[in-house]
């Protein structure tokens, strides 16, 4: 069965474009693109076409299953909740295999209701826990793909000691570590950037950011520490125990920032060993103006992850493996 993937259209309201890039990345390797069904039309519009073809689908789905041929697969780029909005129109007519960010315990229900309503057979996931379950309690067979990166798009920057920026905390905070930095700068100790716009309950506001892409490629090149924790750390109401991989860690790693929090077990697995400083939850202040008077002892550690994140990171590098899989299932380009 041929293969092709859905194209994402990068609209200017989005931050972080990781499903683009994979997207783009299987259209580099070959893989024949469909276009997105009237992406710029008003939400209204597509969500009332959407509505109107998913139950006529469902319908024919479930009382004339007959009439349903499906002699191609498409991939879509999802999330646990997405994945029938993503597919729109083209359940009914082709086999649909989504590879997915963002599977929280949330999302869980709506995703294998649509793995049943979609006939979903097979399944790319960035997290391996999920994987792992959904192997365990379906049919479906999925796919570990772990986390990848264009990596083109970062700067590996000045060595160390040049750098303006003592410390990067990007993103979902680390409340406990938060607190240390805030006491730091506070006590001029520390000269860092915040760049994220946080809620009152100190989740990450996601509809706002504070620099555009290429500013936030140029800081992070620019500064000699990145806080990096995996969600499970900094927002285990949403995470649960689900510890994956993330974008952070590629960035961290190609802009040669000491990355100082935790290593989610899938990185480690991946590249051989831990790229992460770990927080000396005794004496986290002194652990980290240390680090910072001696930031040139890490040179050489930034400088092995930069390469093992070109050599290990993008998605270029992933396609073989991705390949493999689909072979395996039937699929081919």
């Amino acid at each position: 069965m041929r293969v092709s993937i859905k194209n994402k259209v990068r609209r200017k309201s989005e931050f972080q474009y990781f499903m683009h890039d994979f997207t783009d990345a299987c259209k580099l390797f070959g893989i024949k693109s469909k276009k997105d069904f009237c992406p710029y039309y008003t939400f209204h519009v597509r969500a009332v076409l959407k509505r109107i073809i998913l139950a006529l689908y469902g319908f024919i789905h479930y009382n004339f299953p007959v009439f349903i041929k499906r002699k191609e697969a498409l991939m879509i780029a999802a999330n646990g909740v997405t994945i029938r909005d993503i597919a729109f129109p083209y359940y009914g007519s082709y086999e649909i295999v989504p590879m997915l960010w963002d599977v929280w315990p949330s999302t869980w229900e709506r995703m294998y209701a649509s793995f049943k309503l979609l006939d979903i057979k097979t399944v790319l996931v960035t997290s391996r826990q999920v994987a792992e379950m959904i192997n365990r309690e379906t049919t479906v067979r999925a796919f570990w793909i772990p986390e990848g990166i264009n990596a083109s798009l970062y700067h590996s920057g000045k060595a160390l000691i040049d750098r303006q920026f003592d410390i990067f905390e990007m993103g979902r905070r680390m409340p406990a570590y938060h607190r240390v930095l805030v006491e730091l700068k506070d006590s001029s100790q520390l000269h860092g950037l915040e760049t994220s716009n946080i809620n009152a309950d100190g989740t990450l506001q996601d509809k706002q950011v504070a620099f555009t892409n290429e500013e936030m490629y140029e800081l992070m090149s620019n500064s000699k520490v990145m806080v990096c924790f995996p969600q499970c750390d900094t927002n285990p109401a949403r995470a649960g125990d689900i510890e994956t991989l993330t974008l952070r860690y590629w960035e961290a790693m190609l802009s040669r920032c000491v990355m100082v929090g935790r290593s989610p077990a899938e990185l480690i697995d991946l590249i051989g060993y831990d790229p992460v400083i770990n927080v000396d939850w005794d004496h986290p202040q002194q652990q980290l103006i240390d680090l910072l008077n001696h930031i040139g002892d890490y040179q050489g550690l930034v400088d092995k992850n930069l390469k093992v994140a070109r050599e290990m990171g993008s998605w270029e590098k992933r396609m073989p493996l991705i390949m493999k899989y689909l072979n395996e299932q039937g699929y081919e380009i």
